[in-house]
């Protein structure tokens, strides 16, 4: 099959459903295996909200140690930040603001894109 760049985008609130934690598992098992897959996360609309600081990631540690440890890094839409007027001083250290566009481009070079 050879190496594919996935793109995984989280577009729902963090809590209230297991989306979240079953989409940094997706991601994990993306970066695995024989052909070691390069993964970017990228957290939209409502989606923005796991990137806070104060947000319980108990469930998800192991998966985002595991990714950290891959170079995978959690990538948030400013655009969608201002629209839930949540201020970059808000997020979490391991969280990267990218623009509108740097999204758009992040889309356009994946290989294959999974929605959670």
């Amino acid at each position: 099959m050879g190496q594919k760049h996935v793109l995984i985008t989280f577009n729902r609130v963090p809590y209230g459903s297991i989306f979240y934690t079953e989409g940094l598992r997706a991601a994990v098992g993306v970066t695995s295996g024989i052909d070691e897959h390069t993964v970017d996360l990228l957290y939209l609309g409502d989606g923005v909200n796991f990137c806070l600081k104060d947000v319980d990631r108990t469930d998800s540690a192991r998966y985002l140690t595991t990714l950290a440890a891959q170079d995978v890094n959690l990538k948030a839409e400013k655009e969608a930040l201002q629209d839930r007027n949540i201020a970059e001083s808000e997020l979490a250290d391991d969280v990267e603001v990218v623009s509108r566009s740097q999204a758009l481009e992040l889309i356009c070079k994946a290989d294959v894109t999974i929605d959670f």
